[in-house]
């Protein structure tokens, strides 16, 4: 009842910011002939003189009631004298709006779904600028190859690892050789002497990582109704820089958007697929270590729907081979018990008398 009440409310506009929309049936798109306002600037794309918006866009607009949707008058169902702009189009209700730019698959980008559009009308709500990601014309994007830094960084750090490894091998194992039956039962560190819980933590590394060198490669073959792709590209809103469309900066995230009561839990191969499509951005040296650890080398946000609620995870391959935890240098104490400060000025100092 609620809901009846809501779609019943006539929407109004304003002389000042009326903005005539006309719908594209073969497109499934709505194109704007004068651009009035700054929306604009982080919507559309401007093409044969006219800005045309996306089916998200276009019912993100009339949901907010900044533009005026008009169906196309055919030609021969206007009377003569009458003439043929966007005047004189049907007016487009929000529930023929949903009907016409949901589910459409053979518009632009392929179909919009429900799940796809509470994503986008949730993050533009909350003021991010949010588009999509290439043409959407693929079932997923192509590989991103390592940075010519990381390459290098990776190689660098592989030959080192190696190097030193090969030196802490001789050091700490025995020349004989031991058969795996004998470690089944024994401890994963050899009795001995050592000088610090470093030199234990080591030995500890059991769990092989893969070559960050190599290049990143699909596991799983292409399929159109592949879900894990990359949906929506979002950059945060910055006072200082001014957002421009036509020369974008690289998104802030990249999000791919799931259907909770349609997809299960993806698998390592079908998230190792997603994350190839991602470009490589390693973080600085200066950056934190547990902010590696979370950020990761790529990254991808997951936003699961579920009943219309979107939740959002990130998924990021993080190397965590390479991030030493037990080679961070620990802070000394500081003062009497650890506290810092100037001791003895407690209630319990005495007094002369």
């Amino acid at each position: 009842m609620a809901m009846h009440n809501v779609l019943s409310w006539p929407r109004t506009h304003t002389h000042k910011n009326h903005i005539l929309a006309m719908y594209d049936p073969a497109s499934n798109m709505a194109y704007v002939e004068k651009a009035k306002t700054s929306m604009f600037l982080t919507m559309g794309r401007h093409r044969g003189g006219k800005e045309w918006l996306l089916p998200e866009e276009a019912l993100f607009l009339i949901e907010r009631g900044s533009v005026d949707c008009r169906w196309p008058v055919k030609d021969g169902e206007l009377g003569e004298g009458e003439g043929n702009g966007m005047a004189t189009g049907a007016p487009m209700s929000l529930q023929a709006a949903y009907a016409a730019f949901l589910g459409y698959e053979e518009g632009v980008g392929g179909k919009l779904t429900m799940e796809m559009y509470n994503v986008y009308a949730g993050l533009k709500r909350s003021g991010y600028v949010v588009f999509r990601h290439g043409s959407w014309e693929d079932d997923r994007a192509e590989i991103q190859p390592l940075s010519e830094t990381s390459k290098h960084q990776s190689n660098n750090q592989g030959y080192w690892t190696r190097f030193f490894g090969e030196i802490w091998r001789r050091i700490t194992r025995p020349t004989y050789s031991t058969s795996p039956e004998n470690f089944a039962c024994g401890p994963l560190v050899r009795p001995g002497l050592y000088r610090s819980y470093a030199d234990i933590y080591r030995l500890l590394v059991l769990v092989p990582t893969k070559d960050r060198s190599a290049a990143p490669s699909f596991i799983l073959p292409s399929s159109p109704s592949n879900p894990f792709r990359i949906h929506f590209n979002v950059w945060k809103t910055s006072g200082s820089q001014r957002f421009r469309k036509s020369n974008r900066p690289p998104p802030d995230f990249r999000v791919c958007v799931i259907n909770a009561r349609e997809t299960s839990i993806p698998t390592a191969a079908e998230l190792n697929d997603l994350l190839a499509t991602v470009p490589d951005d390693n973080p600085t040296d200066s950056t934190p270590m547990m902010a590696k650890l979370k950020y990761g080398e790529r990254n991808v946000v997951l936003a699961v729907v579920d009943s219309g609620i979107p939740s959002y995870i990130r998924v990021a391959d993080t190397n965590f081979s390479g991030e030493k935890l037990y080679e961070r240098q620990s802070r000394g104490m500081r003062g009497k018990g650890g506290r810092g400060g100037r001791g003895g000025r407690g209630r319990g100092r005495g007094r002369g008398r």
